[in-house]
């Protein structure tokens, strides 16, 4: 690593942050959907993170899938206590964190199913960059799975060159040293015009001040924060044996805000899958790619279809579908039965299931079955649902709410809790002796009362059914 980057991460702690489309659940089930025959499901897996940070994002998986194996590398020997200190308080045996700079440290001689590199290749040097994809090749596993995040171009351009001009523009906040009120200037100057130029810009100040002071030091600010286009990324993983999937996260193979009649128009690039994706990059202005990868020797479905849906399990991701969405009486039932099961995941065999019972004679297996697997592949592109390679099951608020092992050690740290689709909960400060007194020894009216004492302006019972909904009390 850069000397500037070393410093970075030596004198401040990376944010405690998961990556949801980093989850082996989704992972395997978009590599399954791009053809990798047997991806390895997230029960009995091996997981590597490189750059790992305090293990916000494989801890709770730790705590998920103890039949899995997990590993951890990063150069920030803090990180790597914190995540040390979480793993030995949940008590979980079946994670491993290492303090390594990627140079020195060298593959296990058993490869991983999944390799995840979240927030590493645009922020670290060239030299490091190419270090980090010959680890990532040589640490897969046959039908192994990396995912790799970058900032794509050229999305990314204007917010780089945006923010390389802050630091000459103290003077409009009188040299204040925050950065906050600089971009809260910066935004509503640009907001004054309704031009589409002057309001895209301001939309980038404002997500630099939503990141504000804790992520933007790592990210915009930091010493490197590089991007890329589609197919220079494309060409550094091929010169390491690695081979283009596709996105982890289903929808964002087709960025959402382009219309069917604009995706319609593209049909004659088909031909050429780079050159499309990089096209769809710069029509829709994305900025940041998630991507999977494997090796170039695995084994790949070509008669992939849309049948692959029945494998998984599938939610809703959406609150509320477009009328147009549900169309016909088998899909009607369907989507009656994701409501029913909403915010669980229900395999797509008991949809199925469903929709037969209540069409008793009426149902056609094999036409049934094909609609219910067209549309939900359909809709699993759009981002109506969401297919994962795991049972996800949310029970009711508790009498007795208890957080599990590992979220509790985050409250009593201060640090966000993960929920059950690996979504990171951020608390205001005031709020964080409530959420660390769910330890299942109060119940709901005795932790009401604690909470009136603790903080005030907490509506109690609207906010315990809200984190029971998200799968904060493990049955």
């Amino acid at each position: 690593m850069s000397d500037a980057v070393r410093e970075l991460y030596s004198q401040r702690r990376y944010p405690a942050l998961s990556h949801p489309e980093a989850h082996p659940g989704v992972l395997a089930a978009s590599a399954r959907c791009a053809g990798v025959i047997a991806p390895a499901l997230p029960e009995a897996c091996r997981v590597l993170e490189l750059g790992c940070a305090s293990g916000q994002h494989l801890l709770p998986l730790a705590e998920r899938f103890p039949e899995s194996q997990f590993v951890g590398v990063d150069f920030s020997d803090s990180a790597i206590r914190a995540a040390e200190q979480a793993a030995r308080a949940a008590r979980l045996t079946n994670i491993h964190f290492e303090h390594a700079d990627l140079r020195d440290w060298q593959a296990p001689d058993e490869p991983f199913d999944y390799v995840i590199a979240h927030g590493l290749l645009s922020w670290i040097d060239d030299a490091a960059k190419a270090i980090l994809l010959e680890r990532i090749a040589s640490s897969l596993a046959d039908s192994g799975i990396a995912c790799i995040s970058y900032n794509t171009l050229p999305g990314w351009a204007l917010r780089q060159q945006a923010v390389a001009m802050l630091p000459a523009l103290g003077a409009l906040t009188e040299g204040t040293p925050e950065i906050d009120p600089l971009l809260e200037v910066l935004e509503s100057t640009s907001a004054l015009s309704d031009a589409p130029y002057c309001q895209h810009l301001a939309s980038i100040f404002r997500d630099l001040r939503r990141k504000g002071p804790e992520i933007l030091p790592f990210d915009e600010l930091a010493p490197v924060c590089d991007a890329f286009h589609f197919g220079q990324v494309l060409k550094w993983a091929g010169d390491r044996k690695l081979r283009y999937l596709g996105e982890a996260a289903l929808p964002d193979n087709l960025p959402p805000h382009l219309p069917a009649e604009a995706l319609a128009s593209l049909k004659p690039l088909e031909k050429d899958p780079v050159l499309l994706q990089q096209t769809l990059d710069l029509l829709s202005g994305r900025t940041h790619r998630v991507s999977l990868f494997c090796r170039s020797d695995t084994a790949l479905d070509p008669g992939t279809t849309q049948s692959v849906v029945l494998h998984f399990g599938v939610r809703l991701a959406v609150a509320k579908l477009p009328p147009a969405a549900v169309q016909g009486e088998i899909i009607s039932l369907l989507h009656a039965s994701l409501v029913e099961a909403a915010p669980s995941t229900r395999p797509l065999t008991r949809l199925m299931e469903d929709c037969a019972a209540r069409l008793g004679p009426r149902w056609d297996p094999e036409k049934g079955g094909r609609a219910v697997s067209q549309w939900i592949f359909q809709a699993a592109r759009i981002g109506w649902v969401e297919l994962r390679a795991e049972k996800v099951t949310i029970a009711p608020t508790p009498t007795k709410p208890a957080l599990s092992s590992l979220n509790l050690h985050f409250a009593r740290q201060n640090r966000g809790l993960v929920d059950a689709y690996h979504r990171t909960c951020h608390f205001p400060d005031n709020h964080q002796k409530v959420v660390a007194a769910l330890d299942g020894s109060r119940t709901l009216d005795e932790l009401e009362n604690f909470a009136r004492e603790a903080a005030p302006d907490l509506d109690f019972r609207p906010w315990i059914q809200h984190l029971a909904s998200r799968g904060l009390f493990p049955g």
